[in-house]
């Protein structure tokens, strides 16, 4: 049996009766069943199951007495509402029937207060749409049995969906960890990092299917503030309080697609977006003769994908050595370990090179404005942000500081552009746009590991087919490297607050294997290769 009869509702009731079982669906008004009928309709001929509809029965109230095995309650996100109808379904149901909602932002257990055989009583949470989406939260309380998860976990993968395990805590898994992605570009947009267009283009760049402002206003800034202020309001966690900004925006009504603009306009439908990867040069450029300082991973990246643009590439991985750098070098690109502040380095760049050679420095681990008050020369210091690889990143944040000259940020996105990288001007700010919100996803995701949400494991599986994230947070933090992850909220919580600190778990986030994070608790090896 599904209670409402909503897109969600109707939605569920199509997946049951796809997969082969007999279906209730009870909905009051009549418009809305209509709605229902109209919307099964169509995903049965979508999915060419023309017998699921069959399946569906739609009843106007909950009847007194049910033998059905799974009740879903799908109404509007009103505690009363819910409480009331799960009540009635628990009355009308036998004892050993499973009592689920559906509910996104609710607490399951304030939901199913006083119920009867609490054992029985779980979350069930459908993606929308239901039919599409692949993922089910399968949110369990204190009260419920492991026999009854396991029965639920049966039925979701019979559905022909993938179950999560989480705990009834604000948010579950996805809601939650999915928090930065947009409380965090936010902030970017309300500190003036980038135009919007530019952030978005970042985030796309970087392998989200949308980028953040476009993916709000498809879901609706109404409702999206409220899943943040709902969040925010049962953790008292400053990391997930509302920004001004989309409040003030959705006073205004301005929520989106659904009212005709947002932060983009759609009097002329969705606005276009060109992320095509820059043309590759026609002849290799031999102008040029560049250094790039490091050793593995991005600098061996850079050296490879540079050699095909550039006839003149060297990789330099004696950092004891800097001052034998090669003096007709016109562009240094200093990669260093990814983790700590460059500005000794660059400093000492500075003082052995050319007047005319150019730096390149990576400005997530790196304080650029102070390093560049260490130089003599600071318009050559230019800041560029690659988070783990090139392969796996697009978009290339590139820092238009006040101190880099013109011909330093047209040098650099010629460089970039010529390796297929689209290049994104962004304001000198601690951790840049990417580092200030993948950095906080990751965190976010071991928040909830160590307080005991949900598995890593189901954490990954969760934003990979709730949100389409291009990979897990938690593998996507080990990619990164927990001490490249450390040091960016490290800035980033250094400029605004304590709020936005890496957790201590990730203090050992790049343990090698548990012999090495000895005497550590268990809950921080998270992130760490075992």
């Amino acid at each position: 049996m599904v209670a409402g009869g909503g897109t969600m509702g109707a939605g569920i009731a199509f997946v049951a009766a796809k997969a082969g079982f007999a279906v209730d669906l009870v909905e009051p008004e009549s418009a809305a069943q209509d709605r229902a009928r109209s919307q099964i309709a169509k995903q049965a001929e979508r999915f060419k199951v023309p017998d699921a509809a069959q399946r569906i029965q739609l009843y106007a109230s909950i009847p007194d007495q049910s033998d059905a095995g799974l009740a879903i309650e799908a109404v509007p996100e009103r505690l009363d509402l819910k409480r009331a109808i799960f009540a009635q379904l628990a009355r009308s149901l036998g004892p050993s029937a499973l009592l689920a909602t559906n509910t996104s932002s609710l607490a399951v257990g304030e939901i199913a207060a006083g119920i009867e055989h609490p054992q029985r009583v779980l979350g069930l949470h459908f993606f929308n749409p239901p039919s599409l989406m692949q993922l089910v939260e399968i949110v369990y309380t204190p009260d419920t049995g492991d026999d009854e998860i396991d029965r639920a976990r049966e039925l979701v993968e019979r559905f022909g969906k993938t179950a999560v395990l989480a705990a009834d805590t604000p948010g579950f898994i996805v809601n939650r960890v999915a928090r930065p992605f947009y409380l965090q570009s936010l902030r970017a947009l309300a500190a003036g990092a980038a135009p919007l267009e530019d952030l978005d283009r970042l985030a796309r760049g970087a392998g989200f299917r949308m980028g953040p402002f476009e993916l709000m206003d498809l879901i609706g800034l109404d409702v999206n503030l409220a899943t943040s202020e709902s969040i925010y309001e049962r953790t008292g966690a400053e990391r997930f309080e509302p920004v001004a900004l989309q409040r003030e925006m959705v006073a205004q009504n301005r929520l989106g697609r659904k009212t005709g603009a947002g932060f983009y306009d759609y009097s002329n439908g969705a606005p276009p977006h060109d992320d095509a990867a820059p043309a590759p040069p026609q002849s290799v450029n031999s102008d040029e003769k560049i250094v790039i300082v490091g050793a593995g991973g991005l600098a061996e990246e850079l050296h490879d994908a540079l050699q095909r643009a550039y006839s003149d590439v060297s990789l330099w991985e004696d950092e004891e050595a800097l001052d034998e750098l090669p003096l007709d070098a016109t562009i240094v690109i200093d990669v260093g370990d990814g983790a700590r502040d460059r500005g000794a380095v660059l400093e000492g760049l500075d003082a052995s090179l050319p007047r005319e050679t150019m730096i390149f420095a990576d400005a997530y681990a790196t304080d650029l404005s102070g390093a560049a008050r260490r130089m003599k020369f600071p318009d050559r210091l230019v800041g560029y942000g690659v988070l783990a690889s090139l392969e796996t990143q697009r978009a290339i944040e590139i820092v238009d500081s006040e101190d880099v000259s013109d011909d330093g940020l047209e040098l650099a996105q010629e460089l970039f552009e010529s390796i297929g990288r689209n290049v994104v001007l962004v304001e000198d700010s601690p951790a840049l746009f990417l580092g200030r919100v993948v950095g906080s996803i990751v965190n976010e995701a071991v928040y909830a590991v160590e307080e005991d949400v949900a598995s890593a494991d189901d954490i990954d599986v969760a934003m990979q087919l709730g949100t389409n994230y291009p990979r897990g947070p938690l593998a996507w933090g080990r990619e990164i490297g927990g001490d490249r992850v450390r040091r960016i909220l490290q800035r980033l919580a250094k400029a605004e607050g304590a709020a936005f600190a890496p957790h201590r778990a990730l203090w050992v986030l790049d343990a090698q294997s548990p012999d090495e994070a000895s005497g550590i608790e268990e809950g921080a090896m998270v992130l760490g290769e075992s």
